[in-house]
């Protein structure tokens, strides 16, 4: 059989768990400055300098992410005062699936202390504001989980001051690090999805297609020809945007195998029950962090796979990216998960020095073929 799948080890950013709980930050007299998208927006103290711990950034080289942090300098003059003395800030309502969940969620954790009174929630909204979010089902349920609706949530669209804010560090930063709370914030959101739901009950592998997604940033063209062999072969074909929160939830719990390409739908295994497995093919040899922090977290057995052969096309927006042989992707991923024993000694091979940094992948060694551990002929 000749292989298209590598084994890839290699990480996009940084993969650190820290133990202690994210900051809470203290700041008087801080100024909110409302969302500009590339502009300067964002929470800043009495000296008008912005408050690190508000800010999303993005791997450990901390990129800013459509944000200036510096003070606008045609800014001056009064600022009104919020009608609140105390605000609680958590981030940016981000309406999209991913982003909200490692970046709007990821400040949430304090709602998991249920005691005392909670000061007025403070965020920064986007494009749509809240009449988007509200068409959002996975917002509105998420928040749900947490006892909140998006009411609860005050943007303010001028700038104002406010007398006493405390600012939430976020559970995990993307690509850089994330905290054992955030795994806590998940459990206590899927909870609910999970009553009575069987885990690990259906052998027979999913796999979750992006074929049908119209508001993606990346995704495989002629993926569709992989998922129909894949459905011939007996893996049952899904496209997690048609299901509900719940389901997507409960999906997750109950199949033992998992099959999907990088992307959004695999962070809802945030709020699935731990150990689940996973097989993820990524169109960059260098798998983003993000997701690696969020397998450390649940303790997923996750394998990434980079597809040989790959062809991009540059479209009006995005980057198309082609499979070389679709088909014979599906046969190998039937044949990996069939074949556990073979699949983990081509893994091995693959994470050797030599046989990693190898452009392709080459042909197994003779002593491997003639031990038959994969039961069938070299060709």
């Amino acid at each position: 059989m000749r292989r298209s799948l590598k084994r890839t080890f290699g990480i996009s950013g940084e993969v650190r768990i820290t133990q202690e709980p994210p900051r809470l930050r203290v700041v008087e007299n801080a100024h909110y400055l409302p969302f500009v998208h590339d502009g300067a927006w964002g929470v800043f103290d009495a000296e008008r300098r912005i408050v690190e711990e508000s800010v999303d950034f993005l791997g450990p080289e901390r990129q800013l992410q459509h944000q200036v942090t510096d003070w606008p300098p045609d800014l001056s003059g009064p600022i009104e005062e919020a009608p609140e003395e105390h605000y609680l800030y958590l981030g940016q309502l981000n309406p999209h699936y991913g982003h909200f969940i490692v970046n709007t969620l990821a400040r949430f954790w304090p709602m998991l202390d249920e005691g005392g009174d909670r000061p007025k929630l403070l965020c920064h909204g986007y494009f749509g504001g809240h009449e988007l979010l509200a068409g959002r089902p996975f917002v509105t349920d998420i928040l749900d989980r947490l006892g909140l609706r998006l009411a609860d949530l005050t943007v303010f669209d001028r700038p104002v001051r406010i007398r006493r804010l405390t600012v939430a560090a976020p559970a995990l930063r993307e690509m850089a690090s994330a905290h054992p709370v955030m795994a806590a914030l998940g459990d206590a959101v899927g909870r609910a999805s999970l009553d009575g739901v069987p885990v690990d009950a259906e052998a027979r592998p999913v796999y979750l297609s992006k074929a049908r997604l119209a508001d993606y940033v990346q995704r495989v063209e002629n993926e569709d020809e992989m998922a129909d062999s894949l459905s011939r072969a007996g893996v049952d074909v899904v496209y997690p945007e048609t299901l509900t929160f719940d389901e997507q939830v409960r999906l997750l719990a109950r199949r033992r195998t998992i099959i999907a390409g990088l992307g959004s739908a695999l962070h809802t295994a945030l709020f699935a029950p731990p150990r689940r497995s996973m097989i993820v093919l990524s169109s960059d040899p260098q798998v983003n962090a993000t997701y690696l922090l969020i397998d450390a977290l649940k303790g997923n057995r996750s394998r990434y796979y980079h597809p040989q052969g790959l062809t991009y096309t540059q479209g009006s927006h995005r980057r198309l990216t082609f499979f070389e042989h679709p088909k014979r992707i599906a046969e190998e991923l039937i044949f990996r998960i069939e074949h556990p024993e073979a699949s983990d000694a081509w893994d091995d091979l693959d994470a050797s020095a030599t046989w990693h940094m190898s452009p392709s992948i080459p042909h197994l060694p003779s002593q491997l073929r003639r031990r038959r551990l994969f039961g069938m002929r070299s060709r």
